[in-house]
């Protein structure tokens, strides 16, 4: 049943936003409101932070799935820091995305605290590789998307 509703959120999702940009209001009301799309990046780094981690883990080990969905997610989230902060924001977008990450791990600790699956999640080596693996990657295509971005 969860399932269902969460489909059925998702197509009304789809709709709206596809009818809204095909009739430019989806535009204009970004265009009176300029936050909100930052405050939906901002609140997606925290989200991916949260689901996302760890990488790996002892019972789940290193896949292509996992790598793709964690490329593909930080790709659009760098895409979406290169259109609404524009080139040349590479220090801006390292300490947002360490931030914003960090505190979606501190979430997802929170989330499964008592449980079994902290210990091997919440590793040393988990952390330190997700907080340094994830900020730099989300830099790293930040710098080649804005530049695309720039020379247009």
């Amino acid at each position: 049943m969860f399932a269902a509703i969460c489909i059925a959120v998702f197509v009304l999702l789809m709709a709206i936003v596809y009818l809204g940009a095909k009739s430019g209001k989806l535009q204009h009301f970004f265009k009176v409101h300029p936050w909100i799309p930052k405050i939906l990046v901002l609140g997606y780094i925290v989200f991916a932070g949260c689901f996302m981690f760890p990488i790996r883990s002892e019972p789940f080990p290193l896949d292509f799935q996992g790598v793709y969905l964690l490329a593909a997610s930080h790709g659009v989230i760098a895409l979406a820091f290169a259109g609404i902060w524009g080139p040349d924001r590479e220090r801006m977008v390292y300490i947002a995305t360490f931030v914003l990450t960090s505190i979606g791990m501190v979430c997802r600790y929170l989330l499964e605290f008592g449980e079994v699956s902290n210990t091997y999640n919440f590793t040393l080596f988990n952390i330190v590789s997700y907080l340094v693996i994830i900020p730099i990657g989300t830099t790293f295509a930040y710098r080649l998307m804005a530049g695309g971005l720039n020379r247009r």
